[in-house]
């Protein structure tokens, strides 16, 4: 019994050191500008229109020893820069980011996700860790619910839509994990 509280004690103190941790590197960032030269990658950037009303987007950065996505929301269109509201980061790096996931128990929410996928493969594929993207309050929301993600499609012009025009078309045509223009893999 003693080994047990011993084992509940030492896992307690990792989940609380987690959470702590994980505030610390969200305080690094938000409300900083994606801009500032102490969080600025070597590597390319990648970013996606989350909320065309909200002047928000999405911006992908790997950092050498962790990846992050930036909620990032612009004073006007024009900013190239913006204000950072929120963060998530992945430090294994087997783990990709997925901008195209979607949940059917909420298939008009803006949803990311984390996959194993091997470069070009655009299989379906269920994600390994998933956030759902609260507009109202510009901040990733974790989720536990089965989250399918999708690499296909990212081709052809800018339409000036955003990912929450690509939500409700997926959610309009009512097949789980696919765009209507996509074909069933």
């Amino acid at each position: 019994m003693k080994s047990f509280r011993t084992i509940a004690g030492v896992a307690t103190f990792l989940a609380v050191t987690g959470v702590a941790n994980a505030q610390d590197f969200k305080q690094r960032y938000i409300g900083k500008s994606p801009c500032s030269a102490d969080i600025r990658s070597e590597q390319p950037d990648f970013s996606l229109r989350l909320d065309k009303t909200q002047n928000t987007t999405l911006l992908y950065r790997d950092l050498s020893n962790f990846r992050v996505v930036l909620i990032i929301q612009a004073k006007v269109p024009s900013d190239g820069c913006g204000v950072i509201r929120d963060v998530v980061q992945i430090t294994r790096s087997t783990r990709n980011f997925e901008f195209r996931c979607f949940d059917p128990q909420a298939p008009t929410d803006v949803i990311v996700g984390t996959t194993a996928r091997k470069y070009g493969d655009i299989k379906l594929v269920t994600a390994i860790d998933a956030w759902r993207i609260d507009l109202k309050e510009r901040k990733f929301i974790e989720t536990r619910h089965r989250v399918t993600c999708s690499a296909d499609g990212w081709d052809g012009e800018d339409d000036d839509s955003d990912l929450v025009d690509e939500s409700k078309k997926y959610a309009a045509h009512h097949k789980p994990g696919q765009f209507a223009s996509e074909s069933n893999h």
